[in-house]
């Protein structure tokens, strides 16, 4: 059965595909938003780009030229019956399709022999058979990762930010009715790594990992159950004869279809020069009918006058100020640059964080001069999606991953925000130690009661680390920024520490600001130690150890979340459940926990254990909804969880060097249960009695 949300998360897929002859017009965001109402050159330049239209004709000023989808595996991808009505009419498969009608005037043999070549191309995929899916988890994991940010959120789902009602994006790239195209493991596989179907970035990779990724597919797909393998897979295409291949491989070589699809073996065709026709009429695509044999578009009066400007004036090659590049692959979508986009009424809500930081905690960072602001490595580290680049954790919202452009981003932005006459810091070494000062919180500028120091936590609210700004920022931005906070982020909660140029601080190096951003600079650089006013942890005052009964602490906690409850047993092996899945998700061994940031750091950071030998249980079995825990004589924990309609109990136990773990049910078959990797694993059952003990060489 269908929950509410989710019926009305379909009928709005349906609307959308039912609606679709009515409201035929290519949906390219970047033009809606900021192009739509005029027509301007500009937005005809977003519009030959992601359009496809210089994949036939060239003159793209986009730094990433827009491309389909690769064409590979969509027999094991993709419904077969969805694709033909898909060639017929792109919009059948998704409301707002940029795919021309291409194939008007071909006959329906013709189209299979078409199919038939899609069909033959890769080399197959093998799904793993995930035994676990959570659609709920899946429903926050959409609307908090960003997935909003260009699609539509589920209609009755609402954000801790938002409105009692939530309003629908009329930007919003709609999506097919996934449960016609593809099936649950398929767009699992698609999710997990976008880039390698859709390489020119405008699906940007959102890195999730595998379990994150299955859940969302769930929600999308509306699976209510929790065993993927319920479920079956794309329904097999029949099988077809080399001739029909080759006849298909023929048609689309024709079509040309390789100038915006990679196929293997077939190249594009030579670029075809403009017909220099702007008109309504007859033989271009910028005609208000089909013509048989090239791409028609059901384009508005405003997209076809805004091509029409475009063609009929001096075509930009390049894109100097962003505004084409952002535009067409919706970066304002989260960001703003130069005060241009950001998120919108609608979306604003479903950007999530930290709020003690304001909106820094919660909306990405803008994109104003980034090329003069990021040092090169690390922008394109960032790009590239690298782990140890994302330095807001604090912020839900994940930047995407561009990793086969990273480098092309990079030295983009580079050349687009050179600034030639930046004041450059000068280090004074003598001057450094003073940079430790100026940082703390005696007689200094008290940047540690906001920000993160490496491994110290601030002291109030948990700003980013700055501990390694010399790695990640120039200095001549480091030292405007410091200067004007605000000229880069209007309304930030980083105050103007030199008002005018003047420092706030006349006790350190005689009040001289150029001198104390130097120093500041230097010590972040080259210093030694931590800023003065970080509370001495050197003796270890809270950490708990377990010596005659076990130790419970509840916690935000690394790999397991925001209601984690932490077990610390005698004899040095340690255990982290879920609270939120109803589940154990990691076993480590050694020392236990330092409850210094739980029990007295307003920011709530995410633990760690303290120690590296970690065992994380597998993904997959076990969840369920958790309704607390008891503790025998012992201290030993009893954790309770509902499956289903039928309770279930596990009790913990260390003893002689193992984690026994008992498990009892009601009724039916065992419930599935997944392990610590690692683990040597002995089963024992009797009746409904299920019990494991894990060891460790």
């Amino acid at each position: 059965m269908f929950s509410s949300a989710k019926k009305k998360f379909l009928s709005a897929l349906v609307l959308s595909a039912a609606t679709c002859l009515a409201e035929a017009a290519p949906h390219v965001v970047g033009y809606e938003r900021f192009h739509s109402e005029t027509p301007t050159a500009e937005g005809g330049a977003i519009l030959f780009s992601e359009l496809g239209c210089a994949g036939c004709h060239g003159g793209s000023a986009t730094v990433v030229r827009r491309k389909g989808p690769r064409l590979i595996d969509l027999s094991q991808r993709i419904e077969r019956d969805w694709l033909v009505d898909f060639l017929k009419n792109p919009e059948s498969g998704r409301k707002g399709s940029t795919m021309p009608q291409l194939f008007h005037g071909v006959s329906d043999e013709e189209l299979d022999a078409v199919v038939a070549y899609l069909g033959s191309i890769g080399k197959g995929i093998k799904y793993p058979a995930d035994r676990h899916a959570n659609a709920e988890r899946g429903s926050a994991l959409y609307h908090e990762k960003g997935c909003i940010a260009c699609h539509a959120p589920t209609p009755d789902f609402r954000s801790p930010q938002g409105p009692g009602e939530a309003l629908v994006p009329e930007l919003a790239i709609a999506h097919p009715e996934f449960r016609k195209k593809t099936s649950l493991e398929a767009l699992n596989h698609f999710l997990t790594s976008p880039g390698s179907y859709r390489p020119d970035g405008r699906m940007p990779h959102i890195q999730l990992d595998r379990q994150e990724a299955l859940d969302i597919a769930a929600h999308l797909i509306d699976y209510q159950g929790s065993d993927p393998r319920e479920l079956s897979g794309v329904t097999p295409w029949p099988k077809s004869s080399p001739e029909l291949i080759e006849a298909g491989k023929v048609i689309v070589t024709k079509f040309n279809c390789a100038s915006c699809h990679d196929l293997p073996g077939l190249t594009p065709g030579a670029l075809m020069p403009l017909s220099g026709s702007s008109g309504d009429a007859g033989g271009h695509c910028l005609s208000s009918e089909p013509v048989a044999g090239i791409p028609h578009y059901d384009l508005t009066d405003t997209q076809r006058d805004s091509l029409k400007l475009f063609l009929s004036g001096e075509r930009p090659e390049k894109d100097p100020d962003g505004k084409l590049t952002l535009a067409a692959m919706n970066c304002y979508a989260c960001h703003d640059r130069d005060g241009i986009g950001g998120p919108t009424t609608e979306t604003n809500a479903f950007f999530i964080g930290d709020e003690s930081i304001g909106d820094s905690g919660r909306i990405p960072p803008p994109l104003t001069g980034i090329g003069h602001k990021l040092q090169a490595d690390w922008m394109k580290s960032v790009f590239a999606g690298e782990e140890e680049s994302r330095v807001r954790p604090y912020m839900k919202t994940q930047m995407p991953a561009y990793a086969a452009h990273a480098e092309v981003f990079t030295k983009w932005f580079q050349e687009m925000d050179a600034v030639s006459d930046a004041k450059e810091i000068v280090i004074r070494p003598d001057d450094i130690e003073s940079g430790r000062k100026l940082l703390g919180i005696h007689g200094g500028t008290n940047c540690i009661t906001c920000h993160n120091w490496g491994g110290q936590k601030s002291l109030g609210i948990p700003a980013l680390d700055i501990s390694n700004l010399d790695s990640r920022l120039q200095p001549g931005w480091f030292r405007e920024y410091l200067l004007n906070p605000a000229s880069y982020r209007p309304g930030t909660l980083m105050p103007p520490l030199w008002p005018g140029g003047q420092s706030m601080v006349p006790d350190v190096l005689e009040g001289d600001t150029e001198r104390q951003i130097a120093a500041i600079w230097g010590f972040i650089k080259d210093g030694q130690g931590v800023p003065e006013g970080f509370p001495d942890r050197s003796g270890g005052q809270f950490e708990l150890v377990p010596e005659d009964r076990p130790v419970i602490q509840r916690t935000f906690f690394e790999k397991t979340g925001t209601k984690a409850i932490l077990v610390g047993f005698p004899g040095e092996i340690h255990l982290a459940y879920d609270g939120s899945r109803g589940r154990p998700s990691l076993v480590w061994r050694g020392r236990f926990f330092d409850a210094y940031d739980t029990w007295f750091t307003r920011a709530a950071p995410f633990e760690n254990p303290l120690s590296d030998e970690l065992y994380l249980f597998a993904e997959g079995g076990g969840d369920g909804r958790f309704l607390g825990y008891r503790i025998d004589e012992k201290g030993n924990p009893t954790f309770i969880k509902v499956e289903g309609d039928r309770e279930i109990t596990e009790n913990y136990r260390v003893e002689e060097g193992t984690l026994i773990r008992t498990i009892r049910w009601e009724e039916g078959a065992p419930p599935a249960v997944v392990h610590p990797t690692g683990a040597e694993v002995k089963s024992e059952t009797s009746g409904k009695t299920l019990t494991l003990t894990y060891s460790w060489k």
